[in-house]
């Protein structure tokens, strides 16, 4: 397992400014689409206005699945697949959607957005995590 050494007590590094602006979900099952609104730089509106055009039901019960992840991602002009346990922090690319918190029961996860800065001869390598919940305090 890979370790991660914490940068100013858990901060970003001074000076440093994501490219990623966070956008909060909305509803209880819109945490990968507000992910996906992070990385395309989209509206959560946009977002899942798009996931209806492909297939996300407008009405009534509705699952957000790795497939309907991927035709978002597909039609925003990026890259998605399926989910895949990784070991080790090593195994993930520079930005990635992560399901967290999986219920192997309920088959259920919620989702943030990983980013990966990649380390100079003057700055460390470090990565830090995007979370959308509407009960996260967004510093």
């Amino acid at each position: 397992m890979a370790t991660i050494k914490k940068l100013s007590g858990g901060q970003m590094p001074e000076g440093f400014v994501s490219p990623f602006k966070r956008v909060q979900q909305q509803e209880r099952n819109d945490d990968a689409f507000a992910c996906i609104a992070i990385i395309s730089g989209r509206s959560l509106e946009e977002v899942t206005k798009l996931a209806i055009q492909v297939g996300f039901p407008e009405h009534g019960p509705a699952y957000v699945d790795n497939s309907l992840i991927t035709r978002v991602l597909h039609n925003l002009g990026f890259t998605g697949g399926e989910y895949q346990e990784v070991t080790s922090l090593d195994a993930l690319p520079d930005v990635a959607i992560l399901c967290i918190d999986f219920n192997s029961i309920t088959d259920v996860g919620r989702h943030v957005v990983w980013h990966h800065v990649r380390g100079t001869k003057t700055d460390p390598a470090f990565s830090y995590v995007i979370d959308p919940g509407s009960w996260i305090d967004p510093k």
